[in-house]
């Protein structure tokens, strides 16, 4: 026995810690946590399908919360499964409409809305095997198309075999665009030689043949340089978007540095797609933007580059049909209650939303991006302020649409 007293020992100490903390999670979430979006003026269908995922802390405890103007769900207290699944997808919180509204469709797809286009007649979804790991070149790549007819719902399938031109690492669903009977997948392919790629996939709808495949962006590694290619298109967005806005950057190698560091970037490139015309042109950034260019979006023919000072954004606008800036408009917001913290803001549906920490809690703003008008204003109000904790802090992580 006494030669075994330290395994024991060490054995018996594993099992207070994991007990402990299992206790703890368990008292954690019985905690129960409650947020929800209050109006103070405006238009409140802004926010009627607007979710905030936010990060709570107080102390020692943190909890994922989806705060909504109907209230607050709490990632602690769903199942297992679910949780699984809010991490490593978009969520079912997002897709809950879609869900609700066509559940046979939506079963066993995945919940990403790259592999979806929809307009008021259909429902599309596309994907690839096992989501485009280790692509061989020359063995097939199999699109699986599934169309849903909201106004009947009949449900047609097919699948489109065509030979892969490079072997990849991997292959990535970016967004899927239907119009004119054709059904267009673009990709994005990391070759095991170290390039990238952005393809588009044509696919005839109506013939259920493969038509093309073309090339619109690569990235060619070079030695001491990391190269990429970043889209800045809305992945939310299931609709038609004529444009795709996307940048083929270069950076310095940092192997050796922190992972944690932001790369260097030594030159980037600037591209627009046309869907309709199907041609590639090049789009220059001025100078002067240059530095916000990670802020950067794009809805519908107009692109959008926000500056932030200490009191608001200055908002410049590029109208892509025109091919001329627009007059920049500018938003203030109301200083925050910490000098460290800054405001929450994102780009997306032709709108700035901000959330802002004040005294008293924090302040919501909907702003309209191309008028500046104000379009909503409300707070984000705790309903138990018992379990709160005095000194506990909201992070706020995205904000999403339900689709």
């Amino acid at each position: 026995m006494k030669k075994y007293w330290k395994t024991i020992l060490i054995s018996l100490v594993i099992i207070i810690t994991i007990g402990a903390f299992y206790i703890q999670a368990a008292m954690a979430a019985d905690t129960k946590l409650s947020f929800r979006i209050e109006t103070i003026s405006g238009n409140e269908e802004e926010i009627e399908n607007i979710i905030l995922q936010v990060a709570y802390k107080n102390g020692d405890i943190n909890r994922w919360l989806d705060i909504s103007k109907d209230g607050t769900t709490d990632m602690m207290n769903q199942s297992n499964i679910k949780a699984l699944i809010n991490v490593n997808t978009y969520g079912t919180s997002m897709f809950q409409k879609l869900i609700e509204e066509h559940r046979n469709f939506m079963r066993g797809k995945e919940l990403n809305p790259s592999h979806y286009f929809e307009d008021r007649e259909r429902l599309i979804y596309t994907s690839i095997p096992d989501n485009g790991r280790k692509v061989i070149q020359g063995s097939p790549l199999t699109f699986k198309i599934d169309i849903l007819d909201k106004k009947t719902n009949e449900r047609s399938s097919f699948e489109i075999n065509t030979p892969v031109q490079a072997s990849y690492n991997w292959m990535n669903v970016n967004d899927i665009y239907a119009e004119d009977g054709k059904i267009k997948t673009l990709l994005t392919g990391s070759l095991i030689n170290g390039e990238e790629e952005l393809r588009i996939y044509t696919v005839d709808e109506n013939n259920k043949e493969f038509e093309n495949d073309s090339i619109i962006a690569k990235a060619e590694p070079e030695e001491g340089i990391m190269s990429s290619i970043r889209i800045f298109n809305d992945s939310d967005i299931l609709q038609t978007e004529n444009y795709y806005l996307y940048m083929v950057g270069k950076y310095k190698d940092q192997m050796d540095v922190d992972a944690y560091t932001e790369p260097e970037l030594i030159s980037s490139q600037m591209y627009l797609y046309n869907n309709i015309t199907k041609q590639v042109e090049e789009w220059t950034v001025p100078n002067e933007l240059k530095p916000y260019i990670d802020l950067m979006a794009i809805h519908g023919a107009d692109i959008f580059i926000p500056v932030p000072s200490d009191t608001g954004l200055e908002m410049n606008r590029y109208n892509i049909e025109k091919e001329q800036w627009e007059n920049p408009l500018n938003f203030s917001f109301a200083n925050s209650a910490n000098d460290e913290d800054s405001p929450f803001f994102q780009l997306k549906n032709g709108k700035l939303y901000m959330v802002n920490r004040v005294s008293d809690g924090h302040s919501i703003f909907i702003r309209d991006l191309r008028t500046g008008k104000s379009l909503y204003e409300g707070k984000i109000i705790g309903e138990n302020n018992e379990n709160l904790g005095p000194d506990f802090e909201l992070y706020i992580n995205q904000l999403y649409r339900t689709i």
